[in-house]
Protein backbone atom coordinates (compact mmCIF):
# COMPACT_ATOMS: atom_id res chain seq x y z
CA UNK A 1 0.00 0.00 0.00
CA UNK A 2 1.46 3.31 -0.96
CA UNK A 3 1.61 6.31 1.29
CA UNK A 4 -1.09 8.07 -0.72
CA UNK A 5 -3.46 5.10 -0.42
CA UNK A 6 -2.92 4.94 3.34
CA UNK A 7 -3.55 8.68 3.65
CA UNK A 8 -6.78 8.38 1.66
CA UNK A 9 -7.89 5.40 3.76
CA UNK A 10 -7.20 7.40 6.92
CA UNK A 11 -9.25 10.34 5.70
CA UNK A 12 -12.15 8.07 4.70
CA UNK A 13 -11.99 6.35 8.08
CA UNK A 14 -12.02 9.69 9.93
CA UNK A 15 -15.01 10.86 7.87
CA UNK A 16 -16.95 7.67 8.69
CA UNK A 17 -16.22 8.10 12.40
CA UNK A 18 -17.31 11.73 12.24
CA UNK A 19 -20.60 10.76 10.56
CA UNK A 20 -21.18 8.06 13.17
CA UNK A 21 -20.49 10.50 16.01
CA UNK A 22 -22.79 13.08 14.43
CA UNK A 23 -25.62 10.53 14.16
CA UNK A 24 -25.11 9.45 17.77
CA UNK A 25 -25.08 13.07 18.99
CA UNK A 26 -28.25 13.83 17.03
CA UNK A 27 -29.93 10.78 18.56
CA UNK A 28 -29.09 12.01 22.07
CA UNK A 29 -30.33 15.55 21.40
CA UNK A 30 -33.59 14.38 19.81
CA UNK A 31 -34.34 11.70 22.42
CA UNK A 32 -37.32 12.88 24.50
CA UNK A 33 -36.02 10.99 27.52
CA UNK A 34 -32.68 12.82 27.49
CA UNK A 35 -34.15 16.27 26.82
CA UNK A 36 -34.88 17.22 30.46
CA UNK A 37 -31.40 16.18 31.58
CA UNK A 38 -29.78 18.17 28.77
CA UNK A 39 -31.80 21.28 29.54
CA UNK A 40 -31.06 21.04 33.27
CA UNK A 41 -27.36 20.66 32.42
CA UNK A 42 -27.67 23.76 30.25
CA UNK A 43 -29.24 25.69 33.14
CA UNK A 44 -26.54 24.49 35.52
CA UNK A 45 -23.79 25.47 33.08
CA UNK A 46 -25.24 28.96 32.54
CA UNK A 47 -25.60 29.52 36.29
CA UNK A 48 -22.06 28.24 36.92
CA UNK A 49 -20.64 30.56 34.26
CA UNK A 50 -22.42 33.49 35.90
CA UNK A 51 -20.94 32.53 39.27
CA UNK A 52 -17.45 32.15 37.79
CA UNK A 53 -17.70 35.54 36.12
CA UNK A 54 -18.74 37.01 39.47
CA UNK A 55 -15.72 35.47 41.19
CA UNK A 56 -13.32 36.53 38.43
CA UNK A 57 -14.60 40.11 38.61
CA UNK A 58 -13.57 40.22 42.25
CA UNK A 59 -17.05 40.24 43.73
CA UNK A 60 -18.86 43.51 44.33
CA UNK A 61 -21.86 44.48 42.26
CA UNK A 62 -22.91 41.93 39.61
CA UNK A 63 -22.72 43.11 36.00
CA UNK A 64 -25.52 42.98 33.48
CA UNK A 65 -23.99 39.91 31.86
CA UNK A 66 -23.98 38.00 35.14
CA UNK A 67 -27.58 38.95 35.86
CA UNK A 68 -28.56 38.03 32.30
CA UNK A 69 -26.96 34.60 32.68
CA UNK A 70 -28.83 34.01 35.94
CA UNK A 71 -32.13 35.08 34.38
CA UNK A 72 -31.42 32.78 31.43
CA UNK A 73 -30.75 29.89 33.78
CA UNK A 74 -33.96 30.62 35.66
CA UNK A 75 -35.84 30.79 32.36
CA UNK A 76 -34.61 27.34 31.30
CA UNK A 77 -35.63 25.80 34.63
CA UNK A 78 -39.02 27.53 34.47
CA UNK A 79 -39.53 26.30 30.90
CA UNK A 80 -38.70 22.74 31.96
CA UNK A 81 -40.96 22.91 35.01
CA UNK A 82 -43.92 24.21 33.01
CA UNK A 83 -43.32 21.69 30.25
CA UNK A 84 -43.21 18.80 32.69
CA UNK A 85 -46.28 20.05 34.54
CA UNK A 86 -48.22 20.14 31.28
CA UNK A 87 -47.23 16.61 30.32
CA UNK A 88 -48.07 14.95 33.63
CA UNK A 89 -50.65 12.18 33.58
CA UNK A 90 -53.99 13.04 35.12
CA UNK A 91 -55.48 10.98 37.91
CA UNK A 92 -59.10 10.14 37.64
CA UNK A 93 -61.29 10.85 40.63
Amino acid sequence: MTLLQRAIAGVVSAAERARHDLRRTRRVFTDPGARPALLYLLALGVAASSFLLFLLDGGGTPTGVQIGLLIGSFGVVLYMSLGQAGSATRRER
